[in-house]
């Protein structure tokens, strides 16, 4: 981003037809020729990276996995919703690694 160096202002680009593109500051009189333009663009990631928990965190308890019979699972808790609402229980099997919640 460039500034005005007289009045702080941001300097847009405009299109002066006989001598190429300059930024020139909407507030006073300064504008700045550019001798070239170069145009890049970032792109960011739409599927935010999974979130892993180390399983030496995770408690095991009593909970059926519905994917393979499987009559243990590690378990965490976490606020999902307001923190006037109650929390949520997420767990995964130790045999399949399968994952599901509870909304308590």
């Amino acid at each position: 981003m460039n500034f005005c160096p007289i009045c702080s202002n941001f300097l847009s680009l405009e299109n002066e037809s006989s001598t190429g593109y300059r930024l020139k500051c909407p507030g006073c009189v300064y504008y700045h020729p550019l001798k070239e333009m170069r145009l890049t663009k970032t792109f960011q990631s739409k599927e935010p990276a999974p979130i892993t928990y180390p399983q030496q965190n995770k408690q095991i308890t009593d909970e059926q996995c519905d994917k393979c019979g499987c009559l243990k699972a590690f378990f965490w808790e976490f606020q999902t919703r307001g923190a006037d609402e109650q929390s949520t229980i997420s767990f995964e099997c130790i045999k399949c690694g399968h994952k599901w919640k509870n909304d308590r």
